[in-house]
């Protein structure tokens, strides 16, 4: 390979399809859209052993996670001890399998499938070995899971549970707490340094473009594909490089997403009407509903917690289904304003729309501690799954959209703009 760790002759911006060329790029650089400022590549210093050494390592921490106690619980001379399985093993023996099985993708399956990948591919990088098929695969991997990385919100999802529990029970946080913060720092150290394009270059090497390299890739007849940012003829079904369905425009974006969030707008409604879990004691069962609990947590002075699940729970899921739905309006019906503020708005409801899922991790975390009989315990309520639903529906929403189709209608109102000058002129 060159002494550049990254060059490619063109590229279409995945967030407004505009045509870049790239410049050789050295270690440490990064190339911005020169039409919207987007980061179309980072190219990290010494990426491939920095990898290498923090995928290992938060291996490592999360084999320490798993082997003593995460958590310790003591109510009325009751002491109890769990692990990080048995956030998972409790949850199936009292056949919560759905909300189980969510907790597994969130702090198993879905991280070790990326580190697991992200690994192999960084080896085969080292020694060169001819594993493209397998290669692809694993990028492939990489790049779907990737948002669905959860560790982080789950921790603070612990936090939020221990504030909640201090109120009748003594909490102590064991070895393995610790050990699984070491494991999630190191996580998002790992993906910080990944690059899709840079993993895409190193499988199959700077992607074949056209010489033209002006406005957008659907004004010069080019479709740029969405997954590893190769450029080529508008005639395309797949893309050349990688093997994906291309398009130049999401098909049915603005339809798939106002279906999705309409879909969240009705899991909504139970979610916040039905309990979200039960706690009984002294043989009392009391129910609590999203807003019954920050009312509670307020009332116990966790103020900044109580703000935390009220923002995370409630406001977040609101805000996102409505500026969603605006720029769904947007697509049909656009204003004159600023289209980069639009990207913006789109782009921080895109990465906030997984924090609400810390409500659901409180759930399931006290669910798998508090587990001491009649005495107290305490168990998911029906609007768990309701509320999981409206998560993962904002967060599809969220990815089918096209936020491509938001800088069309800004040409058109500018070409529009222009030919009305010219008339009047």
């Amino acid at each position: 390979m060159s002494r550049f760790r990254f060059h490619e002759a063109m590229t279409a911006c995945e967030v407004c399809d505009f045509l870049n060329c790239i410049p050789p790029l050295q270690n440490g650089e990064r190339f911005r859209c020169r039409h919207c400022g987007h980061v179309l590549v980072s190219v990290y210093e010494q990426a491939p052993v920095r990898i290498l050494l923090t995928g290992l390592s938060c291996l490592l921490m999360l084999a320490l996670a798993m082997s003593f106690p995460f958590l310790g619980f003591s109510s009325s001379g009751i002491e109890r001890n769990i692990t990080l399985f048995n956030l998972v093993s409790v949850l199936l023996e009292q056949r919560h399998l759905l909300l189980g099985a969510i907790i597994s993708l969130a702090l198993f399956v879905f991280p070790l499938v990326y580190l697991f990948s992200i690994l192999f591919l960084v080896w085969s990088f080292q020694h060169r070995y001819p594993l493209n098929i397998a290669q692809r695969y694993c990028i492939r991997w990489v790049q779907v899971i990737q948002p669905w990385l959860m560790v982080d919100v789950f921790l603070v999802g612990i936090l939020v549970a221990l504030v909640k529990m201090m109120s009748f029970a003594d909490i102590s946080l064991e070895l393995s707490f610790w050990a699984f913060c070491g494991y999630i720092l190191l996580l998002l150290k790992t993906v910080a340094l990944v690059d899709r394009r840079w993993l895409w270059f190193n499988v199959a090497g700077p992607a074949l473009a056209p010489s033209v390299a002006t406005g957008t890739a659907q004004q010069e007849g080019l479709i740029g594909c969405h997954f590893c940012g190769a450029t080529m003829a508008g005639d395309r079904r797949h893309c050349d490089r990688c093997g994906h369905a291309v398009y130049s425009r999401r098909p049915n974006s603005v339809g798939t997403t106002t279906a999705l969030l309409l879909a969240s707008v009705v899991m909504y409604v139970p979610a916040n009407v039905f309990p979200i879990m039960h706690t009984t004691f002294l043989g009392n069962t009391e129910p609590s509903t999203i807003m019954g609990g920050v009312l509670l947590l307020w009332s116990l002075g966790s103020y900044p917690v109580a703000l935390v699940i009220l923002f995370a729970s409630v406001v977040i899921p609101i805000i996102k289904i409505l500026s969603l739905g605006w720029l769904c309006w947007q697509c049909h019906f656009p204003s004159r304003r600023l289209t980069a503020q639009k990207i913006k708005l789109y782009q921080l409801t895109e990465f906030v729309g997984r924090w609400s899922m810390i409500d659901v991790f409180v759930v399931a975390i006290l669910t798998s501690l508090v587990q001491m009989g009649n005495v107290i315990a305490i168990y998911p309520g029906a609007a768990v799954l309701s509320f999981s639903a409206v998560v993962i529906f904002t967060m599809l929403a969220a990815m089918t959209f096209d936020p491509r189709l938001l800088w069309d209608k800004d040409e058109a109102l500018s070409v529009a703009a222009f030919t009305g000058e010219r008339r009047g002129g």
